[in-house]
This record gives C-alpha cells, sequence and structure tokens, in this order.
C-alpha cells in the first residue's frame, strides 16, 4: 500500500485490527525485515510498518533526512491511517526516528520499544565516517554500504545463507540519494540522552547479544537511563535481532504492550 505523505509516495504494510504497533525498520534495509512480526502480531493488534523516505518501496528527496523529517513523515502516515496512539518500536536507525517521534509528539505515543540502538550521537569521528560514506554511495551507488552493512547485521555465528541472502535482498531496494540523506542525517543527530530520562511512557530495550554494530551496552546504559525501562538481551543474536531470532524478540514484546499499556487485544 501507498499514501502521498509530506510531498513523498510512502510505501506501507497495514494489517490486522485493535490497537497500532507501528513498526520502524533500520539503516539502510526497508519493512520486509519485520515481516515475522507482522505475521505474529496481526492476529492481535493492527501492525503497520512503513518504508522510511528513500528507502524500501518509498519515494526519496535530496538532501539530509534529519531523524525529525522521519518522524514527521510516520506522523503523517499515522495521520492518514487514522492511527494511534501507537505503541512505537523502531530498530537502529528506526529507534532514531522513533525517539525524535517521541519528543515531537508525545501526545501519540502509549509506549516505546528500542531495538538495537543507542540515545547518545555520533562522535565526530563516527559522524565524519558518515559523511565519507555518502561521498562514496554519489560515487559507486549503494552497493559499498549494502557490501559492507549486510554481514554484520546477523550474529558471526549465523552460517544460515538464506537468512544473509533476505538481508541483502531487504536492502537492496534502497535508493542512493535515500542512503546519501539518511547518513548524513544520522551524523546530524542530537543527543537524546536528556530527555529520554524525562519519559513517562512504558519503555521496552532489546538487543542482540552478538550485536556488533551496536553493542548491548548500549542498551543497557539506555536502559538504566529510562524511568522503569525494560530490557531484554537476546543470545544468539546479532544486530537484526527481530529478524535473526523471531521466536524470541516476539516472546519478549507479545505481553509487553497489554500488561505495560493496558491495550486491549483484537484476538
Amino acid at each position: 500500500m501507498r499514501a502521498k505523505v509530506n510531498g513523498i509516495q510512502m510505501a506501507y504494510t497495514d494489517e490486522g485490527e485493535g490497537a497500532c504497533l507501528l513498526f520502524v525498520h533500520g539503516f539502510p534495509l526497508s519493512r520486509g525485515v519485520w515481516s515475522k512480526q507482522v505475521e505474529a502480531f496481526k492476529t492481535s493488534y493492527r501492525v503497520i510498518a512503513p518504508d522510511l523516505r528513500g528507502f524500501g518501496d518509498s519515494e526519496a528527496t535530496a538532501g539530509p533526512s534529519p531523524m525529525s523529517r522521519f518522524a514527521e513523515d510516520l506522523h503523517a502516515l499515522m495521520g492518514h491511517l487514522e492511527a494511534g496512539p501507537v505503541i512505537l518500536i523502531g530498530h537502529s536507525m528506526g529507534g532514531y526516528a522513533a525517539m525524535a517521534f517521541a519528543k515531537i509528539y508525545p501526545k501519540a505515543v502509549r509506549a516505546l520499544a528500542l531495538i538495537g540502538t543507542k540515545a547518545g550521537p555520533d562522535t565526530p569521528e563516527v559522524a565524519e565516517s558518515r559523511r565519507a560514506l555518502a561521498d562514496r554511495v554519489r560515487a559507486e551507488g549503494t552497493s559499498v554500504v549494502i557490501n559492507a552493512m549486510a554481514p554484520k547485521m546477523l550474529s558471526d555465528a549465523n552460517s544460515d545463507k538464506s537468512m544473509a541472502a533476505a538481508v541483502k535482498a531487504f536492502m537492496a531496494p534502497s535508493k542512493p540519494v535515500g542512503i546519501i540523506g539518511a547518513l548524513l542525517g544520522m551524523a546530524e543527530r542530537s543527543d537524546a540522552r536528556p530527555w529520554l530520562e524525562k519519559l513517562r511512557v512504558p519503555v521496552l530495550v532489546v538487543a542482540g547479544l552478538d550485536d556488533t554494530l551496536i553493542p548491548p551496552s548500549e542498551s543497557q546504559a539506555m536502559a538504566r537511563a529510562i524511568h522503569g525501562a525494560q530490557l531484554r538481551l537476546i543470545p544468539k543474536a546479532g544486530h537484526l535481532v527481530a529478524f535473526e531470532q523471531p521466536e524470541a524478540f516476539n516472546t519478549a514484546l507479545w505481553d509487553w504492550p497489554e500488561r505495560k499499556c493496558g491495550f486491549k487485544t483484537a484476538g
């Protein structure tokens, strides 16, 4: 499905009925990474999973894509779909966008799940490396990012070739301008830690114990800093924890919204 929001055609999955779970993918992925969550939760919830601007089947625009722009796109889509307030679930860069959403639109968020992400900004060195990578994408195309990132999404111990191929397929539709915009936007993002400490909605923090892109220590620190946050560390899982270990991830997520938020499922 597609909707015109904030000047772009935004692609999304929308299945099920009931309280809304909004899943936001990471970099440089697309909404297909949440397929195992869509199938598991659509019998009890309304599950919405969009492609962010410049990724998957959504249109791209030139220039940096600040996390606030992704948040604005998501909010506009929720308005178009008459969905909300939402249980917001963001992975990696999608976690950055989810935190921006929660800051800008606090009344639109009933609960927040932060998956394989972190609250702090880039160091100057990391920010500069993102800008340098954006320059390489301009010159060489998206393959420089896909070939570098795909092997880091799963646990080093994972030898499942079909799963590795699926990860690359989730990245393949990304547009060069979308990847460049996201890299520049991530490099510019601000420190979320000061205001996250003031959050008073239920927060779940999940990480794969084998994540080498954003170490689980970042999730542990974030959970300690957020009032009442729950932490789940999932073994035998790398950065793409929800796709690599769906049963363990879904179990961690399943009873959390109803128990912590008072939502009644449709099932």
